[in-house]
């Protein structure tokens, strides 16, 4: 998938294939995640869905809190620094904003 595509948060400027059936998006205001729905359900955690918002065929990460929890379960997707940091970015995110993440 490549070029404009609508998004939650309205036409996308830019789309970024990070994994299949994963796509980093922005447009001229916000962004976030696209996970196609059958790729999110085999690769996150439960908790990690209830985060995600259903949005067509997607389960969408807005990026100022929820997508933080997609790349503390796959660090390897977010390429621009290395996997231990953005696990720990990640984490310090999700405490902050989604702490029942951490809880029983």
């Amino acid at each position: 998938m490549s070029g404009k595509m609508q998004t939650p948060w309205g036409t996308s400027q830019m789309t970024q294939q990070l994994e299949n059936g994963v796509f980093w998006v922005e447009t001229a205001t916000h962004g976030g995640l696209l996970i196609e729905n059958a790729q999110a359900k085999t690769m996150l955690s439960e908790k990690a869905l209830e985060i995600g918002q259903s949005w067509h065929d997607f389960i969408a990460f807005e990026q100022e809190h929820d997508m933080m929890v997609v790349f503390y379960e796959h660090p390897e997707w977010y390429p621009w620094v290395e996997e231990e940091l953005t696990e720990k970015l990640a984490e310090d995110s999700l405490r902050q904003h989604h702490p029942q993440y951490f809880g029983p």
